[in-house]
């Protein structure tokens, strides 16, 4: 790694927005999962569980869909 490479990535901006999703677009969110079938929101789930692990920092939203989709997973899993 050249020095150059080195000051880019410590001048690279780890902020992310604050993208949190309302009460109502999680509801929303739920519904709409729950509509589907599990072998759909089971790819969802890896698919947004890839997304947060390659990211320096996942973000709020981000996490809320992960969560969500393990919420809607283990409630069809009883």
């Amino acid at each position: 790694m050249c020095y150059a490479d080195a000051v880019a990535m410590a001048h690279r901006s780890t902020h992310k927005p604050n993208d949190v999703m309302t009460e109502a677009q999680l509801r929303e969110l739920r519904r709409s999962l729950s509509l589907l079938s599990p072998q759909v929101v089971r790819e969802k789930y890896k698919v947004v569980m890839d997304r947060c692990r390659f990211y320096d920092l996942a973000t709020p939203r981000m996490m809320q869909e992960l969560v969500t989709l393990w919420k809607i997973l283990w409630q069809w899993r009883k």
